[in-house]
């Protein structure tokens, strides 16, 4: 399945345009104003539910002795920079049933320089039409490729007779693309900072597939969700009473065909209604190669991973001020993300 980053215009195309008032202008040639939208009436397909996994408890394997840890926060800062990615996406017209998307994803490193967050190196911004060409036909595809207008076909995977009929499915099948796009966005810029960089990087997510994050590199993921919650019934029972700077003990988490990762809980801080949820945040490593196979660690390994965990840790909890405020999620979200979120957020513009 091809993405954003792989289509290329005819050589006889015009110049790409691919802003939105640029893909407006083609499809509006194409097809009229009839089969379009207002622009912007309608919010981001993101903030619709398109689909929600149930929540569940998933087994791991323990790398260190059960009980929860205190950590105590150190006065200088641990992490240097923060790397987040966004993505808006909003149907602007239909052509026989089909949902027209124009999408936006971007990616971006913010790093501390003389206390302030600037922009390390240079942000990923794509932007495309994502489609169904089985939908729209040859003739009308062709055309908006000629128009110079980045497209992504969201059922190249699909044969004629099992393209969904139901525009909702072919929205959920865009979503996953351009979910993709974001994702491969956020990898590339974490690679690139670990083969240069020596200072720690926060990732805002789970690290599980990315492969340049080794037990050698200087990131760490850091997931604010909990739809799984990871533990036998006692290990779950004792994260959700973690006190505030406590962290739970480490484990395996096994993301096949990803590969495992090392993960704790750690709380960053409690509610006053006793929300379990509240402040919790799972951070996720590279697990160093001896600690794979759980029964062969060894006590000086044991001790290696817990003295990084509670160092990764005491780095986390450092962020917890400022507060992300008005943000409703200021509870997980540190202000290094939340400020890479608000760049970006600019960045894409809609």
């Amino acid at each position: 399945m091809p993405l954003v980053t792989e289509i290329i215009p005819s050589a006889a195309a015009p110049a790409t345009d691919a802003s939105l008032r640029g893909a407006l202008r083609a499809l509006r040639a194409l097809f009229g104003d009839g089969a379009l939208l207002v622009a912007g009436s309608g919010p981001p397909l993101e903030r619709i539910a398109m689909r929600s996994d149930p929540p569940s408890v998933a087994p791991c394997v323990p790398l260190e002795a059960p009980g929860a840890r205190r950590i105590a926060v150190p006065t200088e800062p641990l992490v240097a920079a923060f790397l987040d990615g966004v993505q808006r996406s909003r149907v602007v017209g239909y052509v026989a049933g089909s949902p027209l998307i124009y999408a936006s994803v971007a990616a971006a490193v913010r790093e501390r320089v003389a206390r302030r967050l600037e922009t390390w190196r240079e942000p990923s911004l794509r932007r495309a039409l994502f489609t169904s060409r089985g939908k729209l036909g040859e003739t009308a595809w062709h055309q908006l490729v000629d128009s110079g207008v980045p497209v992504v076909d969201i059922t190249a995977d699909v044969s004629d007779d099992a393209i969904p009929v139901h525009p909702v499915a072919l929205r959920a099948r865009a979503l996953d693309l351009v979910a993709l796009e974001r994702e491969g966005l956020e990898r590339r810029l974490a690679a690139e900072w670990c083969r240069r960089e020596s200072r720690w990087l926060w990732i805002d997510g789970g690290i599980s597939g990315n492969l340049a994050v080794d037990e050698r590199a200087t990131a760490f993921g850091v997931v604010k969700s909990h739809t799984t919650l990871y533990g036998s019934v006692e290990q779950v029972e004792s994260i959700l009473a973690l006190k505030a700077e406590e962290r739970s003990s480490a484990f395996l988490v096994g993301h096949r065909p990803r590969r495992a990762v090392a993960s704790w809980y750690l709380r960053l801080r409690t509610a006053a209604g006793g929300d379990p949820l509240h402040g919790l945040v799972r951070v996720e490593i590279s697990p160093p190669m001896d600690m794979l196979d759980p029964d062969q660690i060894t006590n000086d390994a044991r001790a290696r991973l817990t003295a990084h965990c509670d160092r990764l840790s005491a780095g986390i909890l450092a962020e917890r001020a400022p507060l992300s405020l008005p943000d409703p999620r200021w509870d997980t979200l540190t202000y290094g993300i939340h400020a890479c979120e608000m760049y970006l957020d600019a960045l894409v513009g809609i």
